[in-house]
């Protein structure tokens, strides 16, 4: 083994995790224009869905920032796995209605 050799993988992480990095503190600098993309719920959920699958998978519920970035790191890792087909997407999670007891019917 050449010592010498480059870690493609310890550069590989440091660039994602300098992206996700950036786009906090985008998010963070750009408060504003963050809260004109998103609307008023009780939470945020990022959905993944895979089109050649069927597969689908929900990660959350998240604040609205906290989505974003979560978003941004899942689509940065399919891409690397070469799976830009797969779709993610942050979308709104509104509580049900409490029951009569004063719950939610939530699992």
């Amino acid at each position: 083994m050449d010592d010498r050799a480059p870690d493609r993988a310890a550069d590989t992480r440091h660039t994602v995790t300098r992206d996700v990095q950036d786009l906090v503190e985008d998010v963070l600098a750009d408060q504003e224009a963050l809260e004109d993309r998103l609307d008023s719920c009780d939470a945020y959920v990022v959905l993944v869905a895979d089109p050649a699958t069927g597969a689908l998978d929900s990660y959350g519920p998240f604040d609205g920032p906290t989505a974003l970035i979560d978003a941004e790191r899942r689509r940065q890792d399919l891409d690397q796995g070469d799976l830009d087909d797969v779709g993610v997407t942050v979308v709104r999670h509104h509580l049900p209605a409490p029951g009569p007891r004063g719950r939610h019917a939530i699992a």
